[in-house]
């Protein structure tokens, strides 16, 4: 079973952001992007990468992949991780002191990808197949059974590690002075990637 697994390391914090209200089309304007190249260090990753004055808006994620066609394999899975000790020598201003985790990154995490019949591209609501590869479509061509703006709908799970040391949260990374904190999340897209409309004005009534 094809299973990937990513373990991701020096990454921006995804904060999930609701879609805008009204619908957008291709040929609509586009809308407001957020502005994730002015350096804030909560900053969900714009759908489109290009858009905010032309400029990319995204960040780098080195990973680390782990693929497996062993039927099950992605609900039976096991790792080791050791986060890493803050430096004995606190940081000086000249760069020969320590260096705390929270400066040189933001957050490891591992991931998944998950089958969500409710997220994009919200072709259609099927039920995902348990324990199968035929949720899978990654063809280019709309004429056929496996495009990919045609499969069920594709989350993504997210388990986060924060450094220590750089606090409040929200206004800054850390959860605690001095301890490392942890954090689950599940995250959808509530678009039509077909249409370009957005749902969450519906479910918002709802």
């Amino acid at each position: 079973m094809r299973k990937a697994l990513a373990i991701l390391g020096g990454i921006m914090l995804l904060a999930t952001v609701g879609a805008p209200a009204s619908a957008s089309s291709p040929s609509g304007q586009r809308p407001e992007k957020l502005l994730c190249n002015e350096g804030s260090p909560i900053c969900a990753e714009a759908v489109d990468a290009l858009g905010y004055q032309g400029e990319y808006t995204g960040h780098d994620e080195p990973s680390l992949l782990f693929y497996s066609n062993t039927p099950g394999a992605g609900n039976n899975q096991r790792y080791r991780m050791v986060v890493p000790r803050d430096p004995p020598i606190l940081p000086t201003q000249d760069g020969t002191g320590g260096t705390f985790n929270f400066q040189d990154r933001i957050a490891f995490w591992f991931g998944m990808d998950l089958c969500d019949n409710q997220s994009a591209p919200e072709f259609t609501h099927a039920a995902c197949t348990p324990n199968s590869d035929t949720n899978i479509f990654d063809g280019a061509d709309p004429t056929q059974a496996n495009y990919i703006g045609h499969h069920p709908g594709t989350a993504f799970l997210e388990l986060q590690f924060y450094p220590p040391g750089w606090v409040p949260f929200l206004n800054a990374i850390s959860c605690d002075p001095t301890k490392w904190c942890a954090a689950m999340a599940i995250f959808s897209f509530n678009r039509n990637q077909n249409t370009f409309v957005d749902n969450n004005a519906a479910c918002s009534s709802r």
